[in-house]
């Protein structure tokens, strides 16, 4: 019997070598800056908003958010921002749907991400989240190999923007020029911290500029990541590696012999 061909599953679009992501909490206005750039250099954002404090005089207002935000992904922040360790099962509950309904109001999708706010929860929450389908709430850590996530909850970055040592830019470089590299590089902020406490615009384009535009390097918002992983993980392949099946709505990639080969959604493909 002939040796069968070897068909992987790629962990990213394309084979792409790595994912990196960011996510930027609060739907302030200095939010309207970074977009900007980084619909100029190709990055995308996941922006987690407190559907409570929109049209305040640091917040973005409501009727600009569908505008503002196509193309990256609107998250849950819950509507009032608080601790929610320090609330009941049902404030809670109502903190995130209601800000979940708000949000789809305004941008026509199902909000299915998170971050908590301050970056605190517990066991309770994390049980109530999952009850309600959160697919995944972003903390305020630090690790290195962060996905796919133990628990997609508790999900932590890989560093905050102006993490000192080593700085953003340094450590991507180094990240990205890691020939082993097959993961994600994960950063988040508050796009206030350019301009409060003190003004430092400079900042977004000396961190940011030099990360876009990488081609072996999928640029993707946090939902994009937890639906192609799914996707991977539901990819059928036939026993005889002749061909393969993906039932998910998302493109799968994969590698044929070393070759790639995209199986759109919902289609059967004949592996050469």
């Amino acid at each position: 019997m002939a040796a069968l061909k070897r068909v992987e599953i790629c962990k990213f679009p394309g084979n792409k070598k790595g994912a990196f992501t960011t996510s930027w909490d609060d739907g302030v206005i200095e939010d309207r800056r970074l977009i900007a750039l980084f619909n100029e250099i190709g990055i995308k954002g996941t922006f987690n908003l407190n559907s409570g404090a929109f049209g305040r005089p640091q917040n973005v207002s409501a009727d600009e958010v569908a505008q503002l935000y196509a193309g990256h992904e609107v998250a849950i922040h819950t509507v009032t921002h608080p601790h929610l360790p320090m609330l009941d099962a049902s404030q809670i509950a109502m903190e995130v749907l209601d800000d979940r309904r708000a949000l789809e109001d305004l941008v026509g999708y199902p909000v299915r991400g998170m971050a908590y706010p301050y970056g605190t929860y517990n066991a309770k929450v994390i049980e109530i989240l999952r009850a309600l389908g959160i697919v995944y709430c972003r903390a305020v850590g630090s690790q290195e190999i962060n996905f796919p996530p133990a628990e997609p909850l508790a999900w932590q970055p890989t560093m905050h923007m102006f993490t000192p040592d080593p700085p953003l830019v340094e450590r991507f470089t180094k990240w990205r020029e890691n020939s082993r590299r097959n993961d994600v590089f994960f950063v988040w902020g508050h796009t206030y911290e350019f301009q409060r406490p003190t003004e430092r615009w400079e900042d977004l384009e000396k961190y940011f500029r030099p990360l876009g535009g990488h081609a072996d390097v999928w640029y993707c918002t946090n939902i994009e990541l937890f639906d192609y992983e799914a996707a991977r993980q539901r990819m059928v392949i036939a026993a005889n590696r002749k061909s393969a099946y993906n039932p998910s709505a998302v493109t799968v990639t994969l590698l044929v012999a070393g070759k790639t080969v995209d199986v759109p959604p919902g289609k059967t493909v004949v592996l050469e």
